[in-house]
């Protein structure tokens, strides 16, 4: 992880493993992570609207289906 501090915001159901969620690693620029992450989305974000394999990906992750 680079040296900034994470950009976390009150709606983050996991802060302390949001360098972990699909919006820190947008962030980062691991678009190969974020690949990885949403081959099979079935999970929303609340905040930023990403879609994720899991929920553990996401700070305020929902249900999604197409």
């Amino acid at each position: 992880m680079s040296g900034r501090l994470p950009v976390t915001d009150n709606l983050c159901r996991n802060p302390e493993n949001h360098y972990r969620h699909i919006c820190e690693l947008k962030t980062a620029g691991s678009h190969d992570e974020i690949d990885r992450l949403t081959v099979e989305p079935g999970f929303i974000c609340g905040n930023c609207g990403s879609k994720a394999n899991e929920v553990g990906a996401l700070c305020a992750p929902g249900p999604w289906h197409e």
